[in-house]
């Protein structure tokens, strides 16, 4: 009979939330009667490895609680590896019904300074899951939107650079940039009504940032339209809230190509238009495609929208034995309405527009600045000057 403790949840229940996670990607799944004793809680097949699993579970999700219990299921995940008949990756995951994402990062930390060589896994009942290592990054998710508000007490306004608001600031500042740079709707905004119907966002959620942007001193009033102020500022706000971005997924050819077969699958893949998920060139290769290409030597980026292993054979990828060299990196995108509705179109290449390229890069360490300051200067500071 598996182990329950006093907050209800057993680890048999965390095992098969889990393993649902694995099988919406298509991943096979093998459940064990019993967990410990060398013998892994989960056995998955999927990406071209087999992995095992150790899950243990406390009643409460403190670090405290957590990380002895982390180290627990490290060992006993690497002694079931170890005596695994084939080549496994062992995994140590800890559940409980809630864990602050504060507490989830200093596992994730304590994992990477203790344990690099093993995956580690994060878990609760409220949709939080956060994963180290061996590409199972790809799973991460944030708490559901209930779980969240529960836990933050009173409702606050969502944050300045939320999804859909540095989606609406891409329509303001995009008013000044070349429609093939940025695609957003073009034309007068005097208004939350005007933008909302303009960025196809509920009248609410263009309020709340209209407010939030007065409130801070960005937008200037002594204008009719909706005109913002200190941009300067602005920007470097922006580029601060995007510090901790998504993690890129390194994949390999299946068949030895180069980047032109890659931009050509692409391509294919976007003439598609009711296909999904969404796809487009990032970073140094989008700033390429916009004709702003200042460091070369950089694999590849692909946004896509959800990590899908159909989409990557289609594109010629896969994410096995990608962990030493990559031939690209494919990306999942923490704001996928700021990156996909803005993305533009390149000779039938879905790119990121020239704003999501500038901060992507802002942070990259192989001459990210550079190429920033780059697109800073040539394509912002004519907007900067103006304000």
């Amino acid at each position: 009979m598996p182990y329950r403790n006093r907050s209800g949840p057993s680890i048999g229940d965390s095992a098969r939330l889990l393993a649902d996670v694995f099988r919406r990607a298509h991943w096979r799944v093998h459940r064990r009667s019993s967990a410990g004793q060398a013998q892994p809680s989960l056995i998955v097949e999927g990406g071209g490895r087999c992995y095992l699993f150790e899950i243990m579970r406390s009643a409460e999700g403190r670090r405290d609680r957590l990380i002895p219990l982390l180290s627990q299921a490290i060992l006993q995940v690497r002694t079931a590896a170890n005596r695994f008949p084939e080549g496994a990756v062992p995994v140590a995951v800890v559940a409980s019904e809630r864990i602050p994402p504060s507490v989830a990062e200093q596992v994730k930390q304590f994992a990477a300074q203790y344990a690099p060589e093993t995956g580690v896994g994060i878990i609760d009942s409220h949709g939080l899951r956060g994963f180290v290592g061996h590409g199972l990054e790809v799973f991460d998710a944030r708490p559901s939107r209930s779980a969240s508000r529960a836990a933050a007490g009173p409702r606050r306004l969502p944050h300045l650079f939320s999804d859909l608001n540095q989606w609406m600031l891409k329509v303001l500042l995009g008013q000044s940039i070349s429609e093939d740079l940025l695609a957003v709707p073009r034309g007068p905004l005097r208004s939350a009504t005007q933008l909302a119907e303009a960025a196809q966002v509920s009248l609410m959620s263009a309020s709340r940032f209209v407010r939030q942007l007065r409130n801070e001193g960005f937008l200037d009033d002594r204008e009719d339209d909706l005109r913002l102020a200190r941009v300067d500022e602005l920007l470097d706000r922006w580029v601060a809230a995007n510090q901790q971005g998504p993690r890129d997924l390194p994949v390999r050819w299946i068949v030895p190509r180069d980047q032109p077969h890659l931009l050509a699958a692409l391509k294919a893949y976007s003439a598609a238009a009711t296909r999904r998920p969404r796809c487009a060139l990032g970073l140094f290769a989008a700033a390429d495609a916009l004709g702003f290409g200042f460091v070369q030597g950089v694999p590849p980026h692909i946004y896509l929208e959800r990590f899908d292993p159909d989409v990557l054979r289609e594109l010629g990828l896969s994410a096995a034995d990608s962990d030493h060299r990559a031939d690209a990196y494919v990306r999942i995108p923490a704001c996928t309405e700021a990156v996909f509705r803005a993305a533009v179109i390149r000779d039938g290449l879905s790119v990121s527009d020239i704003l999501q390229v500038w901060l992507d890069v802002s942070r990259h360490p192989a001459r990210g600045q550079e190429q920033a300051d780059q697109i800073r200067r040539r394509v912002l500071g004519p907007i900067i000057g103006k304000r």
